[in-house]
């Protein structure tokens, strides 16, 4: 069978691979900290919350509402990440987990229903209420890659880094 579109392989493809690695920790391996204080179970929460603003672009809502957090167009990433990181931060493993798994079966769905075409949009047609810049006609693909497969890769890296860096020591 073939996908409805052409995001739904790398997407799934980064992911295979990511949720392995989360397999393959355990409890104590979630917990794993880093010295920015960010254990990886935040990294995941952290990875859901950008799908559930992804989430949220689709369906023409507020991308900040979509990650449960309050934050403005002016706010940069590391404001929200910071934001985001204080809504999960006491999660458990299991719950993070859980935040994760769930929040991607949803994106996954919606995205399903997507055609590359519904890609090829601009950001703004999406959120009308919430638009960038008016000639930011960048395609919603964008989004999609850095905030999937992109971001999938960016967290892989660093989860293996602070691996070998507490095995080291």
């Amino acid at each position: 069978m073939s996908e409805p579109n052409s995001v739904i392989a790398p997407i799934e493809k980064s992911w295979s691979e990511l949720d392995a690695l989360v397999g393959q920790l355990g409890d104590e391996g979630l917990m794993l900290t880093g010295a920015d204080g960010w254990a990886v179970k935040d990294h995941l929460a952290h990875i859901a919350a950008w799908e559930a603003s992804l989430i949220g672009l689709f369906e023409g809502t507020d991308r900040a509402a979509a990650m449960a957090i309050a934050a403005s167009d002016d706010d940069g990433t590391d404001a929200i990440n910071a934001a985001i990181w204080s809504l999960h931060r006491d999660k458990t493993p299991q719950q993070a987990v859980a935040y994760f798994r769930e929040t991607h079966a949803a994106l996954m769905r919606l995205l399903g229903k997507m055609s590359d075409a519904d890609f090829e949009l601009s950001y703004n047609h999406y959120q009308p209420n919430q638009p960038r810049d008016p000639s930011d006609d960048r395609p919603a693909l964008e989004w999609v890659a850095g905030n999937t497969w992109e971001h999938y890769a960016e967290h892989v890296d660093w989860i293996n880094q602070l691996r070998e860096s507490k095995a080291a020591s």
